[in-house]
């Protein structure tokens, strides 16, 4: 299926639309929301890492979310490809549009989230700001490690 297919059969059966000219409309706004447009024609398998996971948020804007689950959506990225994401995840944001993001880079974690819980074996060891939650002492026993809390502290002096 071509990047407009794949975005207009969310819009059609999860969305919103009516009819398949209407899935089509809203796929095309959503792929020029991510950048996609010129690659409307394109099978979907020849897209790179980095346009593959921009197919896959306009597929759920195309279903006109309240509520957005991204999972690990900056995973085999490099920086100025999480950079581009992170750039997009905040538009979205913007939008009215909640997220509920799971993610283990922390640089995504604190510059996209207003609110930040963090589970470790099934329980919840924190809930606050990111800045609250990457000090929380749990969190880096857990997680961040002894070179983050001494980074941390070293910056603290």
């Amino acid at each position: 299926m071509s990047v407009l297919e794949n975005v207009a059969a969310g819009a059609l059966f999860a969305g919103r639309a009516h009819s398949i000219a209407a899935a089509r409309t809203r796929a095309m706004e959503c792929l020029e929301f991510t950048g996609l447009a010129a690659t409307a024609d394109t099978p979907a398998a020849q897209l790179t890492l980095p346009d593959r996971k921009r197919l896959e948020l306009a597929k759920g804007l195309a279903t006109d979310p309240k509520l957005l689950l991204l999972d690990e959506v900056n995973a085999g990225l490099n920086a100025t490809e999480i950079e581009r994401a992170l750039t997009l995840i905040r538009a979205i944001a913007a939008q009215g549009i909640t997220i509920l993001l799971v993610e283990h880079l922390m640089k995504v974690v604190t510059r996209a989230c207003a609110r930040v819980l963090v589970l470790h074996q099934g329980a919840l060891i924190a809930d606050g700001s990111p800045a609250e939650v990457i000090r929380d002492p749990q969190v880096v026993d857990a997680y961040l490690g002894a070179d983050f809390r001494a980074d941390t502290t070293a910056e603290r002096s």
